[in-house]
C-alpha cells in the first residue's frame, strides 16, 4: 500500500471513529448530571431523543429531555406534528407497560370469564368510594372479558390506617377473599406482615403520575383515570383498542 494510500485510509477510519468518542464523552458527563437531578432515584437509560443534540433521560417511566452539554433541561412532552403523535407519552406508555409486567407477581388478580377481551391493572384504595364501587361490578367485568389486577395505593400514605387495611389485604392467606370483605367494608384482621408489597405499589403508582383512585392502566400502558361502568368501561376498552390499529 502506497504512503498517500495509507493516509487516506487513516483519514477515513479516525473520521468514523472520532464521532463514537464524542457521544461517549457526551453520555459520560450526562450521566454525571443525572445522578444528582433527583437524589435517590436511579437512573434507567440516557439516549438520543428524536431531536438532534437532544437527549432523553429516564427514570423508570419519567422522561426528561437535556442538551448535549448538560445545561438546558426540559420537563414536559414532545410532539410529532407530523405523525400527530405524542413521543413522550408514547414512550411513558411502554415503561408502564414494562414496569407492571415486571411486577405482576405482587397483583391481586380477578380473572375474565373465558378468553380475556382486555386486561385492566388498578390502583386502589380500601377508603374510596369509587373504588369500592368499582369492586361491586367486578363479576359483571370478568363476565365481560375483563380481568382485572388490583395494586395497592394507600393514598393516605405509610403510615396510616388505609395502609393497615391494604397491607393486611395483602398479607391475607386468601388475598381475593380479604379484598372481597375489605371492599365489603367488612372487618379485616390487622395483618401487617413483614416484606408486603404496599410501599412498593405506592411508589410505582407515583412514578406513573397516580394521586387518585382508582386509576386504571391498560396492557398497553395507557392510563384511565377514574371509575367506569363494567359497560362503559368495556366500550371504552374496544374502542381504545381501535383506534391503537
Amino acid at each position: 500500500m502506497s504512503r498517500n494510500l495509507f493516509l487516506v485510509f487513516l483519514s477515513l477510519f479516525f473520521a468514523g471513529v472520532a464521532p463514537l468518542h464524542a457521544e461517549d464523552a457526551v453520555l459520560v458527563k450526562l450521566r454525571a448530571v443525572a445522578a444528582g437531578l433527583l437524589p435517590g432515584q436511579q437512573v434507567d437509560s440516557i439516549t438520543p431523543s428524536p431531536v438532534a443534540g437532544l437527549y432523553q433521560i429516564a427514570y423508570g417511566p419519567r422522561l426528561f429531555y437535556i442538551s448535549a452539554d448538560g445545561r438546558h433541561l426540559i420537563s414536559g412532552d414532545m410532539f410529532d406534528l407530523q405523525q400527530d403523535a405524542n413521543l413522550t407519552e408514547e414512550w411513558r406508555a411502554k415503561a408502564r407497560a414494562a414496569a407492571l409486567e415486571a411486577n405482576k407477581g405482587s397483583m391481586i388478580l380477578y380473572p375474565a370469564k373465558g378468553k380475556a377481551r382486555h386486561t385492566v391493572t388498578v390502583f386502589t384504595d380500601i377508603d374510596c368510594s369509587y373504588c369500592r364501587k368499582m369492586h361491586g361490578g367486578i363479576k359483571q367485568m370478568n363476565d365481560l372479558g375483563i380481568t382485572v389486577r388490583y395494586l395497592a395505593f394507600p393514598r393516605a400514605g405509610i403510615p396510616s390506617p388505609s395502609y393497615d387495611k391494604l397491607a393486611s389485604v395483602w398479607c391475607a392467606a386468601d388475598r381475593n377473599k380479604a379484598m372481597d370483605l375489605a371492599k365489603n367494608e367488612d372487618k379485616v384482621d390487622r395483618n401487617v406482615c413483614a416484606g408486603n408489597p404496599v410501599a412498593e405499589h405506592l411508589a410505582l403508582g407515583r412514578s406513573f403520575g397516580v394521586n387518585a383512585t382508582p386509576t386504571l392502566v391498560l396492557d398497553d400502558g395507557r392510563v384511565i383515570p377514574g371509575y367506569l361502568p363494567p359497560e362503559q368501561l368495556a366500550q371504552e376498552l374496544d374502542r381504545l383498542r381501535q383506534a391503537r390499529r
